[in-house]
């Protein structure tokens, strides 16, 4: 057939050629066009309607010129001429059934072709080099291979490479992941739509990524099948939260989870948007399984985000606004996850501040049509507030990254301005996510102060390395390092004290995953800092915080059934009874000596 269905016609040029339209989301055009260099197309239904109107009343010999006045014909350019008309404004990229950007590529999609952006280091030399190459219908045959388009502003273009879309020689699964999602169907059983309201209740407002309609209007059926996997799989961590859920016994959470991992890998075979956001779900759902598992998937997303162009700033383009709104959102997702990755597990952050010109995601960007109340109004503030915190988090681990010794004699001012900057972040804050353990907080304050607090955690960590690099510096004083080293202290106390003053309601709150990685550094810098402490008051003060932490968290997973608490509990208990006996000893030994000297 020429057209790919009535719904979503042909373009113009394919449907004049009478050829099947294999449109590419990624380039926002068709094959046909994207290989000619043309500009894709496609007329509106209601003209399209009008037109077999006036021709069903014309004779033959006008209907004969209409036609031969219609035809497309090379311009000057070599493109067809045809009317101006939006190009794909109201189609946008993914399920089968509308193909939206939110979830997926069609699964039926035959193209054997896809698109990467080409990185700015070589897109000055294909731009001087694609005048050349398109002159002539040979030299533009043997450049089929490296056929580019652009898109953005031209000031600052993106080029984009054709690449074959499949693994030659395998082939892959016709709907990734869908044999997963048949067993999680079975799994959840007549729950399912249930647990598609609850993930849009609780984890949705706080990390707002998805598009809600979309995905509940076209079901399971509709939607990438890895994704409505992932969907499912973090739903079940608020499966008490549900009043009909909650009489009914809870799915294996750590079954579903490696269900779903299994089909994501299936999805990173064919790649799509809804990989992106499915990886995403993979490393904020809970329980957390797999820390090398985790930080392979962080980087194979961060290179895939860059492979879609997700880094770049989509104001200007000509796509729709649903797929702008989409590329913002999880573009965002992804720096997000990079970040807390970089911060939890002590791997470089591979992102930098340079490497991308997206804005901000708005309120307007992250709230649901219809949706739009005073919660989940709070919970877009939350996100946007991670992403600006992120960004200062970026900056501090490239320091503590750094390998190279002595430090730069600058660094020490930047790290004083990522101080003035973290104090700004925290004052710019709106009250309700002051608040955290308070009445009328926001969706989500707990684990945005829980991030604040580790940032700046880290950042007096990386002051204290910085100070402790160069003994020659006059500041690098033993008063400035101890210093710094009450600072450090200070805020490991400060998360100690937090995570203490936590109750049931606020565990059941949405969290983070890395959450769990953070309270064991944390509570490994409070030992430290317990024990180079030669003040015998800053010791017990820690001592008694670790105790403290402790028991909160054995409380939070008997009672509360925490799972955040398992990695603290596995990792830190028995270095903190240890090094608790052995201070205890030590101060009994020098008390006795003390007593029995003359």
């Amino acid at each position: 057939r020429p057209y790919r269905s009535h719904k979503f016609p042909a373009c113009t040029a394919c449907r004049q050629r009478k050829i099947r339209c294999h449109f590419d989301q990624v380039a926002a055009q068709c094959t046909l066009c994207r290989e000619k260099g043309w500009q894709c197309i496609t007329a509106s239904p209601a003209a399209s309607a009008q037109k077999r109107d006036r021709s069903s009343t014309s004779g033959p010999g006008e209907r004969s010129a209409k036609r031969t006045a219609a035809s497309i014909g090379p311009g000057g350019d070599g493109s067809p001429q045809v009317p101006r008309r939006p190009s794909r404004q109201n189609s946008t990229i993914g399920t089968p059934a509308e193909a939206s950007a939110e979830i997926a590529q069609p699964l039926d999609h035959p193209s054997t072709e896809s698109t990467v952006i080409v990185g700015p280091v070589f897109q000055e030399d294909i731009q001087i080099l694609g005048p050349y190459l398109s002159k002539g219908d040979e030299a533009r045959q043997s450049s089929k291979e490296r056929q580019t388009t652009t898109a953005g502003p031209s000031r600052n273009p993106l080029l984009y490479l054709s690449v074959p879309r499949r693994r030659r020689g395998l082939q892959p699964a016709k709907d990734p992941g869908s044999n997963q999602k048949l067993i999680l169907q079975h799994l959840v059983g007549p729950f399912a739509d249930e647990l598609v309201d609850l993930y849009f209740e609780n984890a949705h407002p706080c990390f707002p990524i998805l598009d809600e309609l979309a995905i509940k209007k076209h079901g399971a059926i509709g939607i990438s099948s890895t994704l409505w996997s992932y969907i499912i799989t973090n739903a079940l961590s608020s499966w008490d939260r549900s009043p009909k859920l909650r009489n009914h016994p809870r799915p294996d959470p750590i079954y579903a989870c490696n269900v779903a991992v299994a089909a994501l890998q299936e999805d990173f075979m064919e790649s799509s948007v809804s990989t992106i956001l499915s990886s995403v779900l993979d490393m904020i759902g809970r329980p957390v399984n797999s820390i090398v598992g985790n930080i392979i998937n962080e980087g194979r997303t961060l290179a895939l985000a860059h492979t879609f162009g997700m880094n770049r700033n989509p104001t200007n383009w000509g796509c729709s606004e649903h797929e702008k709104r989409l590329r913002i959102r999880t573009w965002w997702a992804v720096l997000i996850s990079n970040r807390m990755s970089a911060l939890a597990h002590g791997t470089p952050a591979t992102l930098t501040k340079g490497q991308y010109d997206v804005p901000l995601p708005t309120h307007a960007m992250l709230l649901t049509p219809g949706k739009e109340n005073v919660y989940r109004e709070q919970g877009a503030e939350h996100f946007i507030q991670l992403c600006k915190l992120c960004e200062i988090l970026g900056e501090i681990l490239h320091i503590a990254a750094e390998l190279r010794r002595p430090f730069d004699a600058k660094v020490p001012r930047e790290l004083r301005r990522l101080e003035c900057d973290l104090d700004q972040w925290e004052a710019d804050l709106p009250p309700y996510l002051t608040r955290p353990l308070e009445e009328g907080k926001g969706p989500g304050a707990c684990n945005l102060h829980f991030c604040f607090l580790s940032t700046k955690l880290m950042l007096a960590r990386t002051a204290l390395k910085v100070a402790n690099s160069d003994g020659q510096n006059p500041d690098n004083s033993s008063d400035h390092l101890r210093y710094r080293l009450s600072v450090l202290r200070s805020s490991a106390r400060e998360i100690a004290d937090f995570v203490c003053a936590l109750t049931s309601q606020h565990l059941a709150e949405w969290w983070l995953p890395y959450t769990a990685h953070l309270l064991a550094s944390s509570a490994m810098i409070l030992l430290r800092c317990t024990i180079e402490t030669t003040d015998s008051s800053a010791r017990e003060t820690c001592t008694r915080s670790l105790e403290a932490l402790r028991k909160r968290l054995r409380s939070a997973r008997e009672d509360s059934d925490w799972d955040l608490a398992d990695i603290f509990l596995n990792q830190c208990d028995e270095p903190i009874s240890r090094v608790i006996n052995k201070l205890s000893t030590s101060s009994s030994g020098t008390a006795v000596a003390a007593a029995t000297s003359p």
